[in-house]
């Protein structure tokens, strides 16, 4: 990823990593009804690998999965397959990732004082909401958990996805110079408890950053092969 000497303005910074909220209403009209769906899939020309925890699976027809800003859905793999006896997770929820182009400027680690700062204001609210107005919108709380940012808010908007919880969670992160943005939503006649929530948060970022890594590892040398 390339780096200048100055960092873009942190409100560009911000909507660039609060970017993919519109098409979530895809999670609505996702395909189901594959057989065997996939656990993780490559986007962004290769250069991010999304995936969730255990349970879960890429809603492919639900997705967006060419061009430079990718989206992906994920569901509990029985839903998607239908199928009861394929893998679900223990309380299903609703997943989502982004990734955004690449872009220059510092890292997102180096910015992350900057995005919390504007994720407090009208502006960052804003950026946040799925109708884009800042009154929709309550940041809940914003944590720092590693290298990722985690972001608890609550969305009133009236296009949110139909049958999910207003309230639900959000993971900002990098991966291979990507920045990635994921979601963890939970269906308002089943809402997850907030410690599972986090676990599954935790657990998607986790996936994508190992699985994104194992993809691009070096090649072991013909010493190391043995």
């Amino acid at each position: 990823m390339p780096r200048t000497g100055h960092a873009p303005p942190p409100r560009n910074r911000a909507r660039a990593a609060v970017a993919g909220l519109a098409v979530l209403g895809l999670a609505a009209c996702g395909g189901f009804g594959l057989s065997r769906p996939p656990e993780t899939v490559a986007v962004a020309g290769g250069d991010v690998v999304i995936g969730g925890p255990q349970g879960y699976c890429i809603d492919r027809p639900g997705s967006r999965l060419t061009g430079e800003s990718p989206f992906v859905l994920l569901g509990s793999c029985a839903s998607i397959a239908r199928d009861a006896g394929a893998d679900a997770p223990r309380q299903p929820g609703v997943l989502t990732a982004t990734v955004s182009a690449p872009g220059e400027g510092p890292g997102f680690a180096e910015t992350v004082p900057q995005l919390e700062s504007f994720l407090s204001s009208a502006p960052g609210r804003a950026a946040l909401a799925r109708d884009g107005r800042p009154e929709s919108v309550e940041v809940l709380s914003t944590r720092r958990d590693g290298a990722a940012l985690i972001i608890h808010l609550r969305d009133t908007s009236a296009n949110v996805v139909p049958g999910t919880d207003p309230t639900y969670w959000r993971g900002l992160f990098e991966a291979n110079g990507r920045l990635v943005t994921v979601s963890v939503m939970s269906f308002a006649d089943q809402p997850m408890g907030s410690d599972l929530a986090l676990a599954t948060l935790r657990g998607m970022v986790a996936r994508i950053r190992q699985e994104t890594a194992a993809r691009h590892a070096p090649a072991p040398t013909q010493e190391e092969a043995g």
